[in-house]
């Protein structure tokens, strides 16, 4: 008898499954997402972005997606057929050859354009209730975890980088939600990841809104979504330590094609600001203080990477990648130090050079989303270790930096 049930449970375990399969296939019921399971979260374990929306008081504790829907089958379930979306000109071997550098990629877009942003909506609107509303800004506190950064001082009296930056980039979460922005913390806790961690999660970004442009515009999501596997496989990898080695599409010298892809998606959302914050440290040198930003143009890139192909067949490498807005990093790593000069005198750095300066840094290497870290100061320097401990300080330092992107949008470029 107990073997009669058991059957009789199979046979309608199997049934209901074949139903809930066939109800799928004709659009009745979503269809399971691909890959799902192989990137399924562990219980307990955070992988995804944390996401803050201003709500109707402006104060930034919502949390919501990134503005996208979650579910990318809900154009397909309705029958419209959808066509394959194009990629032209992504073959590296068609590319003239560089002689000692690097061969360069072509500034065309290897994929359709499928999202342009208005930013001329936002020139003039500083004053109005929300004016940073729909633009995306990416913190990213540097550090974290056993990855203390600079320290000074020893035992329980200690000041840590990673704590003082994840403050200083909560400050602006909030400022920026204030203005409407939704805001991407990269951490949010004392925990350490690979700064491939970071740069996956910040495309992932851009990859799920370009695949609902696409299905929208009618085409198949397929390439996005795949490169959306690719950044879940070195989330995953790089979750637990700074030194973590999965570098994935991230490892190579150059921009290899599916490299050249998801810049060529990130390229066009220019409504997608990053800023990582860390702090500078010189205990040779105490004297030295200040803020700095550093950002790195497109000219500066190519450098660096035809820097790391010294000695190897640049031929047999991977093209540079050129489509970068160089003119908007620029602008943007001078706003912030204006800004913070404004908010702080104190932190006005001495050699009192408004511009920011060019810096080889991984987070702004992998990225082309308009990119910038900012240093606000020196831990090792009694002035702005003094600004930087207090909450009145970390508070303005915030605040600069809303007011910087801020800037960056209402107002033309020079």
């Amino acid at each position: 008898m107990p073997r009669r049930k058991g059957s009789r449970f199979v046979f309608v375990m199997v049934l209901i499954s074949s139903l809930l399969l066939l109800l799928s296939a004709f659009g009745v019921l979503p269809r399971p997402v691909r890959g799902a399971k192989r990137f399924q979260i562990d219980p307990g374990q955070e992988t995804d972005p944390v996401v803050t929306k201003p709500d109707e008081n402006g104060n930034g504790q919502v949390p919501g997606d990134s503005q996208a829907s979650e579910d990318p089958d809900k154009t397909e379930a309705s029958g419209a057929p959808l066509k394959e979306l194009p990629v032209a000109g992504n073959e590296a071997d068609s590319l003239p050859a560089g002689g000692t550098s690097l061969r360069v990629w072509p500034e065309a877009l290897s994929v359709p354009v499928l999202h342009a942003p208005d930013l001329l909506s936002y020139i003039g609107q500083a004053t109005s209730p929300e004016p940073l509303q729909g633009i995306t800004v990416i913190l990213d506190a540097s550090h974290g975890g056993a990855d203390t950064g600079a320290v000074w001082g020893s035992g329980t009296s200690a000041v840590m980088e990673k704590t003082l930056v994840l403050d200083m980039a909560m400050e602006a979460e909030k400022a920026l939600a204030g203005y409407g922005a939704t805001v991407v913390m990269t951490r949010t806790t004392d925990e350490e990841f690979s700064l491939f961690r970071t740069v996956a999660m910040a495309a992932d970004i851009a990859l799920l809104r370009y695949g609902d442009a696409a299905v929208a515009n009618g085409y198949e999501r397929e390439i996005p979504d795949n490169l959306r596997l690719l950044m879940g496989d070195i989330i995953r990898i790089n979750q637990n330590s700074a030194s973590s080695g999965g570098r994935g599409l991230f490892g190579s010298i150059g921009t290899p094609p599916q490299l050249r892809i998801l810049y060529d998606i990130e390229s066009q959302f220019a409504d997608i600001i990053f800023i990582n914050l860390s702090l500078a440290f010189d205990i040779n040198d105490p004297q030295k203080q200040g803020t700095q930003a550093y950002f790195m143009s497109s000219s500066f890139v190519s450098e660096v990477n035809n820097g790391y192909a010294e000695g190897q067949d640049a031929q047999e490498l991977a093209p540079n990648y050129s489509n970068i807005d160089s003119e908007g990093r620029a602008r943007l790593a001078s706003l912030l130090k204006a800004s913070l000069a404004q908010m702080e005198p104190l932190l006005q750095p001495g050699d009192q050079v408004s511009a920011g300066a060019e810096k080889d840094m991984a987070v702004l290497r992998l990225t082309n989303y308009v990119s910038v870290s900012l240093v606000p100061g020196y831990l090792s320097n009694d002035s702005d270790r003094k600004i930087m401990t207090s909450r009145e300080g970390r508070q303005a330092i915030g605040q600069a930096v809303a007011n910087a992107i801020l800037q960056y949008y209402v107002t033309e470029r020079p």
